[in-house]
């Protein structure tokens, strides 16, 4: 009769038959109820004790406690708490899934929130950060602001998820030129590897250059400025935004001097490309004194880029 009442709605008829607190099952429905009557208060508070004395119920008892915690705006309380959860050894799939979407979900809320108040500084904690480094399934707008805050926070507390993160084959290159970065600032005196494009790299982050300080941004720009500045301005300034996302996505490996050209010849001809803008590939050999040839290879690496 309790979940007919439910099923149709009537929840404030079906919470006023939910009286046996001792039953596990009948507090896990309470809170399905308040929370549909919108007594998210009560439902919060009846949840700290269902969740303690929860056996069968325990991730769904949790469900109905994360809905509360964000509804109320509690979020740090929601975060902490679904930190909680996903750092147990064991958690089922379902569940699992659930929790992860609703950390990105608690997440981005807070951002709102907190810009709101224009309190930009304080949306994410170091923990936190750790958290979504490790997520194999973080949303992509939700890491990059982290990574943005990350340059205001001590990243010698969370190493070990940074470098978990360097690693990782299915993290974007990009991002981790930022960590990198963001390492570098920091002068983080310790030996690192990176993993990017099958290839993986050992470093020293108080060692390196800057991605735009390296000698390869400067070469190649160069090039690229001597066949478009006069010609094509506007193909130029998409170059060099171009160029820096390649870079960035490379680092730190070296790009000498004698490869300049084909690397700026190639970014001529792609954006060229996806621009409609007519352009010859004897011309570019000529102008960028390459074969053809290097030019549809290192088309092929672009792509790969670009995945």
């Amino acid at each position: 009769m309790i979940n007919d009442l439910i099923e149709t709605g009537e929840y404030r008829e079906a919470l006023s038959l939910l009286t046996d607190l001792n039953d596990e099952n009948t507090r896990y429905l309470r809170l399905v109820c308040l929370n549909a009557l919108g007594e998210y208060e009560t439902a919060r508070n009846e949840a700290l004790f269902a969740k303690a004395n929860a056996k069968e119920t325990y991730y769904d008892v949790v469900a109905m406690y994360l809905t509360a915690l964000k509804e109320l705006e509690e979020f740090e309380e929601a975060i902490d708490l679904l930190i909680e959860e996903l750092s147990m050894p064991y958690i089922p799939y379902q569940y699992e899934t659930l929790f992860n979407a609703a950390y990105d979900e608690i997440l981005l809320a807070k951002q709102e929130a907190n810009y709101t108040l224009e309190a930009k500084n304080q949306i994410f904690s170091i923990e936190e950060i750790a958290v979504l480094l490790d997520k194999d399934d973080c949303n992509d707008d939700l890491l990059y602001m982290a990574l943005d805050q990350l340059q205001q926070l001590n990243v010698r507390l969370i190493i070990p998820a940074i470098q978990r993160f360097l690693l990782n084959p299915n993290k974007h290159p990009f991002a981790k030129s930022l960590i990198m970065e963001i390492m570098t600032e920091q002068q983080i005196d310790e030996e690192m590897t990176v993993f990017k494009f099958g290839v993986t790299y050992d470093f020293n982050p108080s060692y390196l250059p800057l991605v735009l300080e390296q000698n390869a941004y400067e070469g190649i720009y160069r090039l690229l400025e001597r066949e478009l500045e006069d010609s094509n301005p506007s193909l130029l300034a998409l170059c060099q935004d171009y160029l820096e996302f390649v870079l960035y996505s490379y680092y730190p490996k070296e790009i000498y001097d004698d490869e300049y050209a084909i690397y700026a010849a190639t970014i001529q001809y792609y954006l060229s490309v996806l621009q409609s803008i007519e352009v010859s590939m004897n011309d570019l050999e000529i102008a960028y004194n390459i074969d053809e040839m290097d030019i549809q290879q290192q088309l092929l690496a672009l792509k790969q880029i670009e995945c």
